[in-house]
């Protein structure tokens, strides 16, 4: 489904995550996120927060026919899109996918080998009420990796945004609330301290820097704008 909106931008937000944040920022870290928990042939992964399936996909090719990957996610258009993207299916591991909510996961307890959240914890209301839920639901030698974002002062194109939006509209415009979530996780020891309140004792925090490949700073503010709805 196609939308026209302000910041002449097609698409549903959904779809604009997809087809335009996806390649120019999601994707690379997909891999970085695969490395740290390194799923195995014939595991039983979840991806919760997984939008329109970055990290799933991945997962599913790499752990073959014989493993199991369920996709979670809140929002129903995100699942929409995600399961319009095919992959081989000769070779990869079925996907399942859910809409459910991260503070209350609709499996048995100790179901998984592996589970990836990947830039989703940050904008849940209870953080620790949804890690307790993954480490229930994990296997006892299971691994866990989930991502952040780091400071937005090392995000030149969100900082420009972010002062744009305050000059011009003020502290209450909806990007800014979407901006300051995102980046609320960006303390290492903050995110350590979480993990250790839900139950976590084996855990490690790593930084990594990305790149974001957009058009221009324009197509970023217009593609953002038009995503989140401002």
């Amino acid at each position: 489904m196609s939308e026209s909106n302000d910041w002449q931008v097609l698409g549903s937000g959904a779809e604009i995550y997809e087809t335009i944040f996806v390649p120019a920022m999601m994707g690379e870290w997909a891999p970085k996120a695969m490395a740290i928990a390194n799923p195995q042939p014939g595991e039983r992964v979840l991806d919760i927060a997984c939008g329109t399936g970055v990290v799933t996909h991945s997962v599913a090719k790499s752990i073959g026919s014989n493993g199991r990957v369920v996709g979670l996610d809140l929002n129903p258009d995100m699942l929409a899109v995600a399961r319009k993207i095919t992959i081989n299916p000769s070779s990869a591991a079925p996907i399942e996918w859910r809409e459910g909510d991260a503070s209350a996961l609709p499996f048995e307890n100790e179901t998984f080998d592996v589970i990836f959240c990947a830039f989703g914890l940050m904008m849940f209301p209870d953080r620790v009420a949804a890690l307790k839920e993954m480490h229930r639901v994990l296997m006892a030698n299971g691994r866990l990796a989930v991502l952040v974002w780091g400071s937005i002062s090392k995000c030149p194109g969100q900082t420009a945004m972010k002062e744009s939006w305050e000059r011009h509209s003020g502290t209450d415009n909806p990007g800014l609330v979407v901006q300051t979530k995102m980046h609320s996780l960006s303390d290492p020891e903050t995110v350590l301290s979480l993990v250790h309140d839900a139950g976590f004792r084996d855990a490690s925090v790593q930084t990594a820097m990305g790149a974001v490949r957009l058009q221009s700073p324009e197509h970023l503010v217009r593609s953002f704008g038009a995503m989140t709805g401002i």
